[in-house]
């Protein structure tokens, strides 16, 4: 063997090993630390935050939910985080855990569509400005249906709470249920800015996995009492 091609071997061991090192220990920036994506890091995919949960299957016939690309502002809470969200009318009452981004620049939502997920870099509740947003899958093919197949039957005027870590509550009252195309989530969504707002987002309707999955985001909007 030559030299030249000596060298070269060497060279694809070391790939090769690297890649393997790679694949074992991923970066830290994996499921760690949040991706930042300021305002002015421009149009983003908004998170699949109303998608089904990677390992779930299709279980609810029906209307679609979409998204689309939203600004994720990253900011640290200020005020007391969000550890549940009761709408008694249709009997959700689920805790809720901060969450952040994930590799892929979505929202990185709990797997289990019993828990949802607070986008922990926009307001708090409570905070007087801007949007709380509040996500959870539909389903999941491990865990099954879950209870924010009911958030579709939500009525305007419908009262919303959301429980704090400090044990104090925000009470919201339902102002709009909108639906969204697939890739269609306004920005303004993740908004930091003006009056304070809870939004609430899962999927819902047929399931198309040749289309990619759920095709669009159901939205509701709620506002502090």
């Amino acid at each position: 063997m030559t030299r030249r091609a000596a060298l070269a071997v060497a060279a694809l061991a070391t790939v090769g090993l690297l890649v393997s090192l790679t694949a074992l220990w991923p970066g830290a920036d994996q499921g760690a630390a949040p991706v930042d994506v300021g305002s002015s890091a421009g149009p983003l995919e908004a998170p699949d935050l109303t998608g089904r949960s990677p390992d779930s299957q299709p279980v609810v016939p029906g209307e679609r939910v979409p998204r689309s690309p939203a600004t994720l502002p990253a900011r640290a809470p200020e005020l007391a985080q969000a550890v549940r969200l009761t709408a008694s009318t249709v009997r959700i009452d689920l805790p809720v855990r901060p969450v952040g981004v994930a590799r892929d620049r979505q929202m990185a939502l709990p797997a289990d569509p019993t828990v949802l997920g607070w986008y922990r870099y926009g307001p708090a509740p409570g905070a007087g400005r801007g949007s709380v947003v509040v996500a959870g899958h539909l389903d999941s093919r491990r865990y099954g249906l879950g209870p924010l197949v009911r958030l579709r039957n939500v009525q305007v005027g419908d009262r919303v709470v959301i429980t704090r870590d400090d044990g104090t509550r925000r009470a919201y009252l339902v102002r709009s249920l909108r639906r969204y195309d697939r890739q269609a989530l306004p920005a303004e969504l993740f908004s930091r800015t003006g009056a304070e707002r809870l939004r609430i987002v899962t999927c819902g309707g047929a399931y198309l996995p040749d289309r990619g999955g759920y095709q669009q985001n159901l939205v509701v909007t709620a506002a502090p009492v």
